[in-house]
């Protein structure tokens, strides 16, 4: 027979399990179902469960790679002095020169060229050297159609003028597009085209052209237009195809719902034109107990890649472990989310960006075994549902440099009662502050070794609801653990781990990699939060070894094996409980 406290303790996980907790089973719901005494399952699946930040990307090196090709030198040495030949042709006395048209370079700058002239009679081959020099100089700083002329004048009482036409952008041709429209190309460019044009901000934006998954490639060049100093880019480009997809299978959900699945995802990054992306997403356990679907459309705002997303991911599920499966235990949950993002910073070597969203879900868990059927969980109506209307404020910050990169991410969360949301007393409900916080380096050491170190950490002064706690435990957390096996309102986790790589294929990409690594993380609540109650065992730690395989050039496979360092009482009889995790993935 179930005793009382572990079934209550059971119907807290399950509620953590559908995210939408409800009201404690009475006890007499209790006793009604004679089971064996067994371990409570495991937290749900992490569609379903509280959901922390997304893994961070591993973000590849600066491309450092010229788009554009090298401007010729205005003079074949260096324009730092002006030399002070004995005078050729025709001369004149000069008192003083003053540069127009300048806004980059001061007096300062330009006197190492220009005083050895003044107060001397000089030549105009001399002059004209002045002139080079100081273009030159712009050509130095990268402003690659900038020009230094000396124009055709009267000199009086000495006083020579010699004029800047510093460098613009007159036109940009962009060539090569299929179905994408050329001025989402033109648009992007052009924020290197200030004028003074430089070619280092306009390589920028070509490169992040580059990196676009819309375009397989992207080539550049300058041709001198109608006017001095104006030049025509060039941009030719190759579409990427626009459809893509991935079909893959892993055992990364949690065993109460069957902890294998199968995911299929299909998409297309340029559905009207305008680089706006729909996709959709499916996954399933293999015992049936779980399924997701997620749709996902973005468009793009502005050049900077501003974007408004809109997403909606409808779940249903069911506890099949045994022998909590006899308690008929059911759920399903809607989600609606709207995020607006704008970079305020974006370059090849950096990206700032800000986000704002808001969301809203409305779920509900069930016991069915009972007549009328019961609610589960903490935090529900008495129909087993739970609504939160959220808004979030995000911050996230990439650096790359040559030996790797730093990213971090933040987001602010703000519960309130909008849209008629969970509000209770003294249970958990849908109004509350929290902070999640990512931060992640990627270190190359040699030419073999990829260090990965994480870390990831929630804070709030407030009891939640199940959806908005945190999670540790499996594949993609504390590995040796199974899925989900710890949640808390606070948390901390904390990974390393070293991808070496033993096999390259020709190109020169890693193909077999061997990632040992360390896993540990904690989860806490509010000491006030007497809630529901939590498992003693709060910190979980693992160590371990992973298998990176690209056994095709679209197909991935991954193994890890997990060694806990922390024996859990409620450990059962999986293979993510004997630390095994696998995903196969195969990019369609």
């Amino acid at each position: 027979m179930i005793h009382l406290r572990q079934f209550t303790v059971f119907a807290s996980i399950v509620g953590l399990c559908f995210s939408a907790p409800t009201l404690p089973l009475a006890p007499s719901l209790a006793q009604q179902l004679p089971l064996d005494n067994q371990s409570p399952p495991d937290n749900f699946d992490p569609n379903f469960l509280p959901e922390p930040l997304p893994p961070l990307p591993i973000p590849p090196p600066p491309d450092t790679a010229p788009i554009l090709p090298p401007p010729p030198p205005a003079t074949p040495d260096s324009p730092s002095a002006v030399p002070s030949p004995e005078p050729t042709g025709p001369t004149l006395a000069v008192q003083s020169i003053q540069v127009v048209g300048s806004t980059i370079f001061d007096a300062d700058d330009l006197a190492p060229i220009l005083t050895p002239l003044e107060g001397r009679v000089v030549a105009l081959e001399e002059l004209q050297q002045a002139a080079d020099a100081i273009t030159q100089l712009y050509l130095n700083e990268g402003y690659l159609n900038s020009r230094a002329i000396l124009v055709n004048q009267e000199v009086v009482e000495g006083q020579v003028t010699i004029q800047v036409i510093e460098g613009r952008i007159g036109e940009i041709i962009v060539e090569g597009t299929e179905r994408l429209r050329d001025r989402y190309i033109r648009r992007r460019v052009a924020l290197g085209t200030k004028v003074p044009l430089r070619t280092d901000q306009l390589e920028d934006q070509l490169r992040l052209l580059r990196a676009n998954p819309l375009l397989e490639n992207v080539e550049a060049s300058l041709r001198a237009g109608d006017e001095l100093g104006e030049s025509i880019v060039i941009v030719r480009v190759v579409e990427a195809d626009a459809l893509f997809g991935s079909f893959g299978v892993d055992n990364y959900s949690p065993p109460s719902v069957g902890s294998e699945r199968t995911k299929l995802t299909l998409g297309h990054r340029n559905l009207t034109g305008l680089a706006d992306t729909l996709s959709i997403s499916y996954n399933r356990s293999t015992r049936g107990g779980s399924d997701v679907v997620d749709i996902n459309y973005q468009a793009p705002i502005n050049p900077m890649e501003g974007s408004v997303q809109f997403r909606t991911v409808f779940e249903r599920n069911r506890v099949v472990q045994e022998p909590f499966d006899a308690f008929e235990i059911r759920g399903e949950s809607e989600r609606y989310e709207v995020t607006v993002r704008q970079p305020l910073v974006r370059s090849p070597r950096e990206e700032l960006a800000l986000s704002l969203g808001f969301s809203y879900r409305d779920g509900e868990t069930l016991a069915f075994f009972a007549d009328p059927p019961e609610p589960i969980g903490i935090g529900a109506d008495s129909d087993g549902e739970t609504r939160t209307s959220v808004f979030r404020f995000g911050q996230d910050y990439v650096r790359r440099d040559v030996d790797g990169a730093w990213a971090l991410r933040s987001q602010f969360n703000i519960g309130t009662g909008l849209f008629n949301a969970t509000v209770n007393d003294d249970l958990p409900d849908s109004e509350f502050i929290s902070w999640l916080g990512q931060a992640q380096r990627v270190q190359r050491i040699g030419n073999n070794h990829l260090l990965i170190i994480q870390l990831d950490t929630q804070l709030t002064p407030n009891a939640l609801l199940s959806s908005e706690q945190f999670v540790i435990g499996g594949g993609q957390s504390v590995r040796g653990f199974r899925q989900n096996a710890r949640a808390g309102d606070n948390g901390i986790r904390f990974s390393i781990e070293d991808r070496f790589t033993v096999a390259r294929d020709e190109a020169g990409a890693s193909t077999l990699q061997i990632i040992p690594f360390l896993d540990m993380g904690t989860i806490w609540n509010d000491p006030d939060n007497d809630s529901v109650e939590r498992p003693d065992q709060d910190f979980l730690a693992g160590i371990g070894l992973g298998i990176y395989w690209q056994a095709l050039p679209n197909l991935d496979l991954r193994l890890d094996f997990g060694i806990p360092l922390v024996d859990l009482d409620d450990r059962s009889v999986n293979a993510q409980d004997d630390g095994i995790y696998f995903n196969v993935n195969y990019r369609l």
